[in-house]
């Protein structure tokens, strides 16, 4: 008798288990479609009286007071638009933007963008699981180059868009 529910189990339940895990991985990859992160996109203008999308040449972005290595671009040319990544351990998230080209190179000039934010955690599905949001509160910046910083939204969420907006004085010819 022992041996004849022993060769049900084997014959049974464990198919039974191996098709309820195939399942479920099957349909977590295609219920889960969203995006899983909410990663800040800045994107950059003039602050010109029409601000135009911008690219900045030569310039380096790091983080302050991040654990590791916290360098997002160096001495990269042309850029136009940059993830800057909040931290989940705090509130606060800070970044330098160094400019490297012509006299604000040869200066050392640079600005301080502080980003001040609530974290929400937000439930997406079963499958996705949850995110973060990130509530903003106040952006505080130095203002060699910037002129200011916006969320225009006031939240970052995990749409994939660009939520922030880093407006630059920049030299017009005439």
């Amino acid at each position: 008798m022992i041996i004849h529910i022993r060769h049900i189990v084997r014959k049974c339940v464990a198919p039974a288990i191996m098709l309820a895990l195939i399942g479920a991985a099957a349909c977590s990859s295609e219920e889960c479609l969203d995006n899983k992160n909410s990663l800040p996109l800045a994107g950059f203008y003039s602050s010109a009286e029409n601000p135009q999308k911008i690219s900045i040449d030569s310039i380096s972005i790091y983080g302050i007071g991040a654990p590791g290595d916290s360098v997002l671009h160096d001495s990269v040319r042309n850029l136009g638009e940059s993830y800057l990544p909040f931290r989940i351990d705090q509130g606060e998230t800070k970044y330098v933007i160094k400019y490297l080209s012509g006299l604000l190179g040869r200066f050392g000039i640079a600005d301080t963008i502080t980003f001040r934010y609530e974290i929400q955690p937000w439930f997406v599905s079963s499958a996705c699981g949850a995110v973060y949001y990130y509530d903003i509160d106040t952006i505080v910046t130095t203002h060699n180059v910037i002129d200011s910083v916006i969320c225009p939204e006031g939240r970052i969420t995990n749409v994939s868009s660009e939520n922030l907006r880093i407006y630059f004085r920049v030299a017009t010819e005439e």
